[in-house]
């Protein structure tokens, strides 16, 4: 039965740096758009008339496309894609630069909310950058720590609460009593501890509260030292392997996990190494090439929907300007949306579409999220982990296929024997009833969950044992 290795913490300051390969982003032309030029928003009549025309809006002798051998018609959806990530790009620009409100003529984008054509413009993204990444050490396992920790809850009060009632936030003096006791009262205090955006799943440790058994998920990622692995990994998809097999880690929370720590130096990886469809982008890609379409290129690939992404990324510029639109960009680099950012494009588009066509159904029919905000917002920030030199090295791995395979994790030794073949211990695993304990060589425990062994000696010394 595979186990988690725990280790005693170290310190380890040293971010590998692999021997660079250079990259130059996808260039574009300048914007002529006045980023502060006024926008208004519509009289009832004309924003119903606008609202018509965008969703009776057709392409024009389509064309059809290949990826992957497979020849696909895009819908009319495919070109509201890219009409959406340039409109939305250039609404963040304008809101940046001090433009007035609505900062777009686009009925739906002036009523809803969606997020940012770039991930990490995203408001939780650019808090991670500012507050949980940059301030505190730097050290490795801190800056681990203090990312996981946020993406347990991801939401900002929930941090900024835990911020001021604990202290600094820091591996080295964790103390789970004094997080459980802040969250508590604030959750019986009717405090919601978690995002509203989506479902956080707790791992079903031995805690009937989901945030304790969150917290316990820390200090099993702790005590394996995530930091090492992602830092000695050659590729993502190692990291996201080893990561999705821990307790109530799923495919995409998995994901979404591992590019808030590339904002750091934890994980420093080229930009379009890896993602992974979720929900939404599979939702958005159907929407783009038909249902029957994209359910036999999957049935015929399983990985169609990652070489789909890939293949959007790849052709952005030419279809931005085939349409005569602006291509986004992102920082004074300039770079293009990377495999990330279309990922999470084709999530808002997904949304988009219910108003904009209708007649493309999905799981979901409906917005339900107004928008609401009028205020202006400072200046982005950019990961200083992206100047790191690794990341101009693409390590995709040859392999692609992923394999997801769950661990067990040792709850607590209960006993011990001594056998012809050494000693053994009963091992009670989290999550698992009673009648699933097994006993282990003290040999295999020692080196794989050496915190477990330890606990256990030091109760029976405390006993005279």
């Amino acid at each position: 039965m595979p186990v988690f290795r725990a280790h005693d913490a170290a310190s380890d300051d040293s971010y590998p740096i692999p021997t660079p390969l250079s990259w130059t982003p996808v260039s574009s032309r300048a914007s002529s758009r006045t980023l502060a030029e006024p926008y208004t928003i519509l009289p009832k009549e004309k924003r119903q008339e606008k609202l018509k025309q965008v969703t009776n809006a057709t392409v024009d002798a389509r064309e059809t496309i290949t990826i992957s051998g497979v020849t696909l018609t895009p819908t009319v959806v495919f070109d509201t894609f890219w009409k959406f990530a340039a409109e939305r790009k250039a609404l963040d620009d304008r809101r940046r630069a001090g433009g007035p409100w609505p900062w777009t003529e686009d009925p739906i984008l002036q009523s809803y909310f969606f997020c940012n054509t770039f991930r990490v413009l995203d408001k939780q993204s650019q808090y991670i950058i500012r507050e949980v990444i940059e301030k505190g050490s730097q050290k490795p396992e801190e800056v681990a720590f203090r990312v996981i920790l946020y993406n347990l809850f991801t939401r900002i009060e929930t941090w900024e609460l835990l911020r001021d009632e604990v202290g600094p936030l820091e591996w080295a003096k964790y103390n789970r009593n004094k997080y459980v006791a802040v969250l508590r009262e604030a959750k019986d205090a009717g405090k919601p501890l978690y995002t509203g955006a989506f479902q956080k799943p707790a791992p079903k440790f031995e805690h009937s509260a989901g945030y304790v058994n969150h917290l316990i998920l820390l200090e099993v990622f702790m005590d394996n030292e995530l930091h090492k692995k992602c830092i000695s990994a050659w590729n993502m998809a190692d990291v996201y392997e080893w990561l999705v097999s821990f307790p109530s880690m799923g495919e995409f929370s998995t994901y979404q996990l591992m590019l808030n720590l590339s904002y750091s130096k934890v994980l420093n990886f080229h930009r379009n190494d890896f993602v992974v469809p979720g929900p939404g982008a599979s939702s958005g890609l159907t929407k783009m090439f038909g249902k029957s379409a994209m359910a036999a290129a999957i049935s015929a690939n399983p990985d169609f929907e990652v070489e789909a992404i890939r293949w959007l990324t790849d052709n952005q510029k030419y279809h931005f300007e085939r349409l005569g639109l602006e291509p986004p960009v992102l920082g004074p680099q300039k770079l293009p949306m990377d495999v990330a950012d279309i990922e999470h494009t084709l999530c808002e588009v997904d949304k988009y579409s219910r108003e904009a066509h209708p007649s493309f159904k999905g799981k979901r029919k409906e917005l339900w999220r107004k928008y609401e905000t009028r205020t202006s917002l400072p200046k982005a920030v950019f990961p200083k982990a992206w100047k790191h030199p690794a990341r101009n090295t693409p390590r995709i791995r040859e392999n692609k296929r992923l394999v997801v395979e769950k661990r067990y994790s040792v709850s607590r030794i209960k006993t011990h024997r001594d056998t012809k073949n050494g000693r053994e211990y009963l091992v009670h695993w989290w999550g698992y009833p009673d009648s699933d304990d097994t006993w282990e060589p003290e040999a295999t425990l020692e080196d794989d969950a050496k915190g477990a062994v330890e606990d256990y000696r030091a109760k029976l010394k405390g006993k005279g044992k």
